[in-house]
């Protein structure tokens, strides 16, 4: 597989668009200025970093191209790579009936100035891209080993799994009938809290503390630049701890998504 830079005008860009697609269903990657440089993005470091990462260069020959200064600057970085790194870098492909420029003299060009030619101008730049890179396939013998491996791995997640559910169960059964019907009723609001609050949710000074209350009344005093009764019952019950590994528990819960 072939990285592929189109270097070309504007008014070449529907050509460039169906070569565009044509080498990618080809098994290469293309770089291309409308699909790689975004708002508020430096023309000329995207276009250098493109020309310095790329395998090819492509050059879209017509009578406005070569009168093109941007085109040029390409150009001359290209055949400047082509120099140092002693290899084909520059493919020429001819759009139109129009001299090639002085650097590009006496190389073999594409020919794409006939559309009816197009699918046999296309077979030659893939010729000279190089062949794509298939991955062996995989005998028979490493298949059995990869779905072993695979049945294995599954069945660790689901132990794991199945200890977390035995976990969060048991630390469930533990907590007051007044936290527990507490808890029901916070998950039925949010779903997504069940987990957290079955292990984690605790009670501070005879006070049902869910991680929707917690977040709530956090959110309340940050906002109001004030302290919450809760900050009192934490202290007063000594219930901070337990408030940190809930903070702790639901962070790691939202890095895992």
């Amino acid at each position: 597989m072939s990285y592929v830079f189109l270097s070309h005008s504007h008014p070449d860009k529907p050509f460039a668009r169906k070569l565009a697609a044509d080498l990618r269903a080809n098994g290469h990657t293309v770089w291309i200025d409308e699909a790689e440089i975004n708002i508020g993005d430096s023309l000329i470091e995207k276009i250098r970093d493109g020309l310095d990462q790329v395998d090819h260069v492509c050059a879209l020959l017509s009578g406005v191209s070569i009168e093109s200064a941007w085109v040029q600057r390409e150009l001359d970085i290209a055949s400047n790579r082509e120099i140092d790194e002693q290899r084909v870098v520059v493919l020429p492909l001819l759009l139109e009936d129009v001299p090639l420029p002085g650097f590009l003299k006496g190389k073999l060009y594409g020919d794409f100035r006939n559309e009816d030619q197009y699918g046999a101008s296309l077979e030659a730049l893939l010729r000279a891209l190089g062949p794509i890179e298939v991955p062996p396939r995989p005998t028979q013998e490493e298949l059995h080993a990869l779905k072993a491996q695979l049945a294995a791995a599954q069945e660790t997640v689901a132990a794991h799994q199945a200890a977390a559910a035995r976990a969060e169960a048991a630390s469930l059964r533990a907590k007051s009938e007044q936290l527990r019907e507490k808890i029901e009723v916070q998950n039925a609001r949010f779903p997504s809290h069940a987990p957290i609050n079955n292990t984690y949710a605790f009670e501070a000074a005879g006070s049902p503390i869910t991680l929707d209350y917690l977040l709530w009344a956090m959110s309340k005093a940050k906002r109001e630049g004030d302290h919450h009764v809760l900050e009192a019952l934490l202290t007063i019950d000594d219930k901070w701890p337990e408030a940190h590994l809930m903070f702790e528990a639901y962070a790691d819960m939202l890095d895992r998504k």
